[in-house]
């Protein structure tokens, strides 16, 4: 009786189970996942479509306030001169279907602006050209 006992318990501490094997398993497979997603791009390639939503959105904010206006989201109202750009006027503001909106909040206040320690200012990193082209200055990785 005394070595059956000694079988079963012996059996019992020996190697891993099943399930253990498969969580350990499943760990790997998401961490080499993660890795191959990094060496892709495929985070940056978010970043840069992110971008160019929020570019689109921009636009169409500008669109609606030139037309309702008939100025330019700039600090002078006006569109700057050819091969220069201008930033966005922030307190810019437009009325749709009976409500003012202004760039911000409404637009920018979820969208990137620089800010140095040094400045006591936050530069606004959104820009319209002489076209009424919206960019923003800022490198894509950053955003």
């Amino acid at each position: 009786m005394k070595r059956s006992q000694m079988i079963v318990k012996k059996d019992r501490e020996c190697g891993f189970s099943l399930l253990e094997l498969a969580i350990a398993m499943l760990i790997i497979a998401i961490l080499v996942a993660v890795v191959i997603l990094l060496a892709s791009g495929f985070f940056s390639q978010a970043r840069e479509t992110s971008l160019k939503t929020d570019l689109r959105v921009v636009k169409s904010a500008v669109d609606t306030y030139m037309i309702d206006s008939l100025s330019a989201p700039t600090a002078d109202g006006k569109l700057p001169l050819p091969g220069k750009d201008a930033p966005i006027d922030f307190n810019a503001s437009f009325t749709v279907e009976g409500q003012t909106l202004s760039f911000y909040p409404d637009f920018l206040s979820k969208l990137p602006r620089h800010h140095d320690e040094h400045d006591e200012h936050d530069e606004e990193v959104w820009r319209i050209d002489s076209k009424g082209r919206v960019s923003v200055a800022m490198d894509p990785e950053e955003y």
